[in-house]
């Protein structure tokens, strides 16, 4: 797990994932993520690209020829970016933080693009939200608890995997929970 959290946390590979992550549906060649991913060098970009190909965090989606050359289209490895059960329970507290910090890097690396994005358009209404709340709970009610929000998330997540259309915009959700012990 260290290894993906390593090859993850540096922040061209992050931008990437990020890019793959939001055009998940066709993936992105390298010059469209160029074009998406402004403030990194081509060469950069495509050393990146690689590091990620070799950790096998992306792949290969469709290959298109265009003219004398055969455009690859990258994609998110998202089986490859999950963690088991197994895994996270094998994982040292270093790891965990490590994982951790890559996941509240990822949230803050977004938001910075939401605001960025806010400034270009001239939008004067920020609409995130945030919350950090503590609830008492017996086993069983904290059990379900994870299992509605799993169900209302993945109705939501299917929902908007079967829409087609570059103008709905992109809702990012994070979630955390911490169990007391």
């Amino acid at each position: 797990m260290l290894n993906k959290v390593e090859v993850l946390m540096h922040p061209v590979r992050m931008k990437i994932s990020q890019a793959l992550l939001r055009n998940k549906e066709n993936g992105l060649t390298p010059l469209e993520m160029v074009k998406i991913i402004k403030d990194v060098p081509q060469a950069t970009l495509y050393r990146h690209i690689q590091v990620l190909l070799d950790s096998e965090i992306i792949r290969v989606m469709k290959e298109k020829k265009v003219k004398s050359v055969s455009e690859k289209y990258y994609v998110l490895n998202e089986e490859k970016l999950k963690l088991n059960q197994g895994e996270w329970n094998q994982a040292s507290q270093q790891e965990k933080l490590d994982f951790v910090s890559f996941y509240q890097l990822s949230l803050m690396t977004q938001y910075q693009n939401y605001l960025k994005k806010i400034e270009e358009t001239n939008h004067s209404h920020d609409g995130a939200a945030f919350s950090l709340i503590e609830l008492k709970m017996n086993d069983e009610d904290f059990l379900n608890f994870q299992d509605e929000l799993k169900e209302i998330l993945t109705k939501y997540y299917r929902s908007t995997s079967n829409q087609d259309g570059k103008d709905i915009p992109v809702r990012t959700i994070g979630v955390t929970i911490i169990p007391d012990t």
